[in-house]
């Protein structure tokens, strides 16, 4: 249509009054309108059937994309928590048949995403800084007669602090940036523990992966692990932390701690990390918790009977 053909607006659309009437009739709508409260009218359609099939209606599904589908020792799509467990129960499935077992976050949002990891030159380069690192403290030891003790401490302590930065730095080049919190259940509690990371990291609430510990043979506590995506993203790493004490896994009693992958790959533990001036973990819960400002929450009185809840699967 040529634009001489156009029909013009003026005379039939205004910014007036959409109603119909004349001037009075007009005001008298218009002032109902300002007066009119919503609030007691949507209370009133609670019970209209076009309202509650809207409520009802079913939503499309979510893009859901399972990392390890197909892999034997995770959690399938297809399969129900509890199909899983019995299928891989964490408490007897033996370390000779998984080295863990592992569940994915199936949200895609919440999957690592930043590219393949370069575990090989990080232990290659890794080990480089380690030994250099000791190689240092071993000659800052024997010059210790020459200078106060105070001195000495405080050039050990410093040369810790340079290796942790570069180990980070490291981390970062060779993009192994995950990181995990550590959970120690009990063997009585290890399923019903293990239940619930599943359920979390399925449902979005936790982070992009966790994995637990199979049977090896030993007695004691067992580890899961609960991962994040960067462990230098403190606010994601403390939003893990926060719903870990929601689950009543954190928070209380004794502290979990936060450990980079960069440190299990240069296998960095307890038992050696002070070797290089180093700490095993990067987090703890209560420092983190007190950080943020947040109290370590008090267990609930329930969640012991919410644990023999599931320890029958």
């Amino acid at each position: 249509m040529e634009e001489e053909e156009l029909v013009p607006g003026d005379g039939w659309i205004s910014d007036d009054s959409s109603f119909y009437g004349d001037d009075e009739e007009q005001e008298r709508l218009l002032l109902l309108c300002e007066d009119f409260n919503l609030t007691p009218f949507w209370e009133a359609h609670k019970q209209d059937l076009n309202c509650v099939l809207v409520k009802t209606r079913a939503m499309p599904p979510p893009d859901l994309f399972n990392p390890l589908q197909g892999r034997p020792d995770a959690w399938q799509l297809e399969e129900t928590v509890d199909d899983f467990i019995k299928r891989l129960p964490p408490l007897t499935t033996s370390a000779s048949v998984v080295e863990w077992i592992w569940v994915s976050n199936p949200h895609r949002s919440a999957q690592i995403q930043s590219g393949p990891m370069h575990v090989a030159d990080l232990v290659r380069r890794g080990s480089q800084l380690l030994k250099h690192s000791l190689e240092d403290r071993e000659d800052v030891q024997a010059q210790s007669f020459q200078k106060a003790q105070g001195t000495v401490m405080r050039m050990l302590h410093q040369a810790g602090e340079d290796l942790k930065t570069r180990l980070n730095e490291l981390a970062a080049q060779t993009n192994v940036i995950s990181g995990k919190w550590m959970l120690y259940p009990k063997p009585e509690d290890l399923t019903p523990v293990w239940r619930l990371v599943i359920e979390a990291v399925i449902n979005n609430r936790l982070g992009p992966t966790a994995k637990v510990a199979p049977n090896n043979g030993r007695t004691g506590d067992r580890l899961i692990c609960v991962y994040t995506k960067d462990f230098r993203d403190t606010e994601d790493v403390l939003r893990v932390l926060k719903e870990l004490c929601t689950m009543s896994l954190a928070g209380s009693g004794q502290p979990i701690y936060y450990k980079s992958d960069v440190y299990t790959y240069l296998n960095i533990y307890g038992s050696n990390a002070s070797e290089y001036g180093l700490k095993a973990s990067l987090y703890s819960s209560q420092t983190m918790l007190a950080s943020a400002s947040l109290p370590p929450p008090k267990a609930p009185q329930n969640m012991q009977s919410t644990l023999e809840a599931f320890r029958g699967f």
